[in-house]
């Protein structure tokens, strides 16, 4: 691997807009689904790789692996529905089942027949489902950190999906409660720069995006996106970090029960956010695995 990372910011201004429609909702004007905006970004050529975020992230978490990626294939990120510079639906509750379906339904907006996949926490999870409904449309499975809330997470960040108390952390969301979440979520602390700060609360500093995340963390439905899981019969790539203070070891261990082909693989050195901290020596290992997949990696 190159150790030159180019790093990449989101902004409005990069990458491209492509639309879908939530089903099953009569919107405004009385027809049938509403249209929704998703922000993506492509770089390098290829097999295909999509990356699914965590809640209350954007593209942005993928600005050092991507580069690196993308020198052996085409990597394709978004803004989930909810997050980042994609639309905020009125009409969607960030289910497990409604996030899987949005994926599916960008895939089809940008013609994307067939891809590996990699998500992210509780993007590994909705990336699960989502293979789980089409599993013939998904070559190379692979999750980072995968789970929902756990008690090692930040009390503020358990309780926002609390329907008693949700809507007042929502509003309490401040940038000193997110610096302090992010250098929980690294093994190095000092890595969290002003820079870093800037790009992740810049997407959450309004009403409807914190309006997203609660929902998201208050209907993430962790029994469902298990079931999801079982039903994969391929392989699935479980990544994990040696120094996770958000998952702990018994979590990988439940995932890895809970699916029928996993293949494991530790980063040490390395926490939540270790595709941001350790992101060449995670390209590595999902490199490996994509052409390798089966063998010890």
């Amino acid at each position: 691997m190159d150790g030159n990372v180019r790093q990449i910011l989101n902004t409005d201004r990069i990458g491209t807009m492509t639309e879908i429609t939530l089903p099953g909702f009569e919107y405004r004007n009385k027809t049938k689904g509403e249209p929704c905006q998703i922000h993506y970004l492509e770089y390098g050529q290829g097999e295909p790789l999509l990356l699914v975020h965590s809640i209350g992230q954007s593209l942005y978490t993928w600005r050092n692996i991507m580069p690196i990626l993308s020198k052996y294939y085409r990597v394709i990120s978004f803004d989930m529905a909810g997050f980042g510079f994609s639309g905020r639906p009125d009409s969607m509750n960030y289910s497990v089942d409604e996030v899987a379906d949005a994926i599916l339904m960008f895939m089809d907006a940008i013609g994307l027949q067939k891809t590996n996949i990699m998500g992210f926490s509780f993007g590994a999870m909705y990336a699960l489902c989502a293979v789980s409904k089409a599993e013939e449309r998904f070559s190379k499975i692979i999750t980072l950190q995968g789970g929902g809330v756990t008690k090692q997470m930040p009390k503020k960040i358990r309780k926002m999906s609390s329907s008693v108390f949700g809507a007042i952390i929502r509003e309490s969301y401040n940038k000193k409660h997110l610096k302090t979440w992010l250098q929980e979520c690294f093994y190095d602390a000092t890595a969290v720069d002003k820079a870093v700060e800037e790009q992740y609360f810049e997407t959450v500093d309004d009403f409807a995006s914190r309006q997203a995340i609660m929902y998201a963390l208050k209907n993430f439905d962790m029994e469902y996106a298990m079931a999801c899981a079982a039903k994969i019969k391929g392989e699935v790539l479980v990544l994990w970090a040696g120094e996770n203070r958000w998952r702990s070891n018994e979590q990988m261990e439940q995932l890895k029960k809970g699916l029928r082909r996993p293949v494991c693989h530790v980063i040490r050195n390395a926490g939540h956010l270790m595709h941001e901290e350790k992101a060449e020596l995670v390209a590595e290992v999902v490199d490996k695995y994509i052409q390798f997949q089966g063998t010890n990696v």
